[in-house]
């Protein structure tokens, strides 16, 4: 697929529209995600919003407005990526499949250690700018350093993203450092679309008493909440009890607490007990779960943000997405990291998606890479769906099927058509 940046953008150097013109899209179909796709429809834009979405006979009837006819494409949503770790973009291709989640870990801190620290902020900053491009429009995005914010507040109008970033805390021993003061650090980018959340890293690598003191920060202050869970064998058997590959390269870094002991559990029934599982938490990877985490899960609300390539990467094995949706869990999608994954397209993880799940509804799959995400990031209200008071920048892609049938599944397997193109239409000021 070819993105083509900006294709369509009022107001633009060869094209002086009025900022606040109502204006109306028309495509061979419109997929709003929120209902059915509408064959022959049109998305009505004002002021920087979705006024109105349906059939284009009918809007062409009810608004008096400057119309753009984009023909045989497919109009759907700007997509989230849930999950991203932009801080670590500068190890594009330098780690390779290590054949376990610790192994593949230690080569990671090795790797950030060795890399030169000039890399890091030009990197991030090209993978936020190319995920832009290739359809996202938020991001979930998760890091040690101050990194992404600073890149974010240096330019609020030209970064080109929404979302949240989750300043990570690891501290399996405990930490008396106030969550507020953490976030202190890192402050909010100015402009308002890019938020400072605080993240857990998991529940193996965070004390219990900080991960609640995180999760009730996160909480009080409107925000989401994430954890990376059950990604690996290896966490699965240190949280239950105590033992194997992550034990013992914590133990090398002396982050062993004294008189440490095991939940004797899984991550998920963990989480739980500790009362961490709510609509407002984002549990991240969910690949190895137990009988029951699925219904703890779709019971609290919480999301489970699926990373198929990167997991088939660590070697860890596919996520349980068809059990996860026919349990009622709400489903986002993420990339994870360049240091784990070829390139930051969700695209590439809907497609992945539907291989590895082939009894997951093509609707289902994008709605994680839409709503879903979307929901995951407390951004709702603003994104993921072609619906009335939402952002109007949605994405169109072609060229179009004529079925019916086939509509959803051109959208997801776009990314693996060599005619597919992909560009954005943005009303916004």
């Amino acid at each position: 697929m070819k993105p083509v940046p900006n294709r369509y953008r009022p107001g633009g150097a060869a094209e002086a529209a009025e900022p606040e013109a109502l204006r109306l899209h028309l495509a061979r179909w419109v997929v709003p995600v929120a209902s059915p796709p509408l064959e022959g429809g049109a998305v009505a834009t004002f002021g920087g919003r979705i006024v109105d979405v349906g059939p284009a006979r009918e809007l062409r009837t009810r608004y008096h407005a400057e119309t753009h006819d984009h023909g045989d494409v497919v109009f759907m949503p700007a997509m989230v990526n849930a999950h991203c770790h932009l801080e670590l973009s500068a190890l594009r291709g330098r780690l390779a499949p290590a054949g376990s989640f610790a192994a593949w870990v230690r080569a990671l801190v090795a790797a950030r250690e060795q890399a030169d620290p000039a890399e890091w902020e030009p990197a991030a900053e090209e993978a936020a700018l190319d995920m832009a491009i290739n359809g996202v429009l938020a991001v979930g995005d998760v890091g040690n350093t101050p990194l992404v914010p600073r890149l974010a507040a240096k330019d609020p109008e030209a970064w080109p993203l929404h979302g949240v970033f989750f300043r990570e805390v690891i501290a399996p021993g405990g930490d008396s450092q106030d969550p507020g003061e953490l976030h202190a650090e890192t402050p909010d980018p100015p402009g308002g679309k890019f938020r400072v959340a605080l993240s857990a890293h998991a529940p193996y690598s965070v004390a219990p008493d900080l991960l609640r003191a995180i999760k009730a920060w996160d909480r009080d202050h409107g925000l989401p909440f994430a954890v990376h869970v059950a990604e690996s064998p290896e966490e699965v058997a240190f949280l239950r009890d105590g033992t194997g590959p992550i034990r013992e390269f914590l133990e090398e870094r002396g982050h062993i607490p004294p008189g440490f002991r095991p939940a004797g559990c899984s991550p998920v029934a963990a989480l739980h007990r500790l009362g961490l599982l709510d609509p407002g938490t984002l549990c991240i990877h969910c690949v190895h779960l137990e009988p029951g985490d699925e219904a703890l899960l779709a019971e609290s609300g919480a999301a489970a943000c699926l990373c198929p390539r990167s997991n088939v990467f660590l070697g860890v094995g596919p996520p349980p997405a068809e059990r996860l949706h026919a349990a009622g869990v709400p489903l986002a999608l993420g990339t994870d990291s360049l240091a784990s994954n070829d390139n930051l397209s969700v695209f590439a993880e809907m497609a992945s998606l539907a291989r590895l799940a082939p009894g997951l509804p093509p609707g289902a799959v994008i709605e994680a890479a839409t709503r879903g995400g979307a929901r995951a990031l407390a951004l709702q209200r603003e994104l993921g769906t072609l619906s009335r008071g939402r952002v109007a920048a949605f994405l169109a892609v072609g060229p179009a099927p004529g079925r019916p049938s086939d509509v959803l599944e051109f959208v997801i397997h776009a990314s693996a058509q060599d005619k597919a193109v992909c560009y954005w239409i943005e009303d916004t000021p």
